[in-house]
This record gives structure tokens, sequence and C-alpha cells, in this order.
């Protein structure tokens, strides 16, 4: 896929108003909106029929919930990216949403700045997930160079970062999405290299790196942040990172970083 071909949304709300700005929301900014959908009855009949890139997906919707939904989305279709979008303010809905697999978490009332900047790390996490599935995995076929963990709260930026690392011939041997379950799968699986992003629900990356280098002081961390904070960048090496790698993921950078880990 083209980098300026229009990605497809499936807006899935039961507010008649709600599906109208998001729709015109999205049209205005590049996006194809491919269908609209007031309920969860035969959702996935319509995912089939539509084939989407992304859903936006509310949460409480006439005969089915939005979890459930999700869940479902991602057993049948886990290329599709779902953003949950609900009114509830409940925290343990956003974990809840992240152990299932959503890409992106919205709370009602959000502004276009909000939404906007959701769906753009989504689509641009989309985009390259594509090119790579097209292309050729030099290291398909060889020995592993290492073993990795990944930790991030949205499943298609996991699934980028896992896409880069497997071509670069890095097995990633498990994911995570917040910190708590990357310091239980780190114990676990015992990898070569963890690469934490800064924010996440439940435990954010600074706080699962310390406790990951009590655990396993010879594992290479790496520090996931969008932001480029000088103070971040001291508190993470502080507690024993031995890279950084910024949003959005550029494969030829990530690689690099990666490949001066193994090197070091």
């Amino acid at each position: 896929m083209q980098s300026n071909q229009k990605l497809r949304v499936l807006i899935v709300d039961d507010s008649i108003s709600m599906r109208s700005v998001l729709r015109t929301l999205l049209n205005e900014n590049g996006y194809n909106v491919v269908g609209e959908q007031g309920s969860g009855s035969k959702l996935l009949n319509t995912i089939a029929h539509l084939m989407p890139h992304i859903i936006c997906l509310d949460y409480y919707l006439p005969g089915a919930d939005g979890l459930s939904l999700l869940k479902k989305i991602q057993d049948a279709y886990p290329h599709i990216a779902v953003v949950m979008i609900t009114g509830s303010n409940d925290q343990k809905l956003e974990q809840a949403a992240a152990d299932a697999g959503s890409a992106g978490f919205l709370h009602k009332p959000f502004t276009q700045e909000q939404i906007i900047k959701v769906l753009q790390k989504v689509a641009y996490a989309q985009r390259l997930l594509m090119v790579a599935k097209k292309k050729r995995n030099p290291f398909a076929d060889k020995p592993s160079r290492a073993t990795a963990v990944v930790a991030d709260d949205s499943v298609t930026l996991r699934r980028l970062l896992s896409a880069i690392l497997a071509h670069m011939g890095v097995e990633v041997v498990a994911e995570a999405c917040d910190g708590m379950q990357a310091t239980e799968l780190v114990r676990k699986h015992r990898p070569d290299i963890v690469c934490l992003d800064y924010e996440m629900p439940v435990m954010n990356g600074l706080e699962a790196l310390k406790i990951i280098r009590k655990q396993t002081p010879a594992i290479k961390a790496v520090m996931v942040t969008s932001v480029a904070s000088r103070d971040k960048f001291i508190q993470a090496t502080q507690a024993g990172a031995k890279g950084y790698i910024l949003k959005p993921y550029h494969p030829d950078k990530v690689t690099h970083a990666i490949s001066e880990l193994l090197t070091s």
C-alpha cells in the first residue's frame, strides 16, 4: 500500500451525532470512511464486507459491549487496528482494552486534536506494517541474533516494532501491554533485550525498567518514547537503559539503535 493511499475507516457508535462528527473529521484529514454502524450487531460481517484498516469503536453499544467486540475483532482480524472510544472514566477499562488489543483509546468528550493525534499514530504504524509484510525477511530461515520482549500499550505499535526487529534477526519472544506485564514476561523468558514504552498503564516503562534491571542485570534495555526529553533520557540512563528509540518508529533508526545495542 502506498503512503498516499487513504486508509479505510469503519465507525461504530450508537450516537448519530458522534458518527457525523467523526466522519467529517476523518474525511477532512485524509481518511476514507467506508462505513458506519450504530450497534454491535453483525459487526464481524460488516468488517468482512468492508475490510477497513482502522475501526473507531464505541464501548457502549446496543446489544454488545465494545470490549467483547474488540476481542472478537482481534481474534478474527488481528491486522485491523481498533481505537476504543468511551465516555467512561473507569481507568480499568483502558487497561482492559489494552489487554484485549486496542491500538488506541479516547475518552469522550475529546478534542479534534486528540483524536487526530491518536489516529495519526495508528495510521503511521498500519502503513509501515503493510510495507513490512510485503518485504522479504532475510532472517526468516536463519537462527535469531537475539531475543526480545516488547512492551507498549498499543498493540499496533508493538506489532510494528516486532516486525522491524524480526527483519533484523531479533526474535520477539513475548509482547506486553503494560509495565507490570513486561516485568513478568522478562522474568519468564529471560530475553537479551527489552524494549519499554515510557508511558504505559499500571506501571510505566521507567518503573518497570528499575525492577527488570534488578531481576535481570545483564539485560539490554531500550526505552521508547514520543517525547525527546532530556530529563527522561537521564532518568532512563540512570535506571540502566542502554538505548533510546523515539516514536513514531522509523525502521532505519530502530535498526541502527538495536544494532548498536547488539554490538556493545
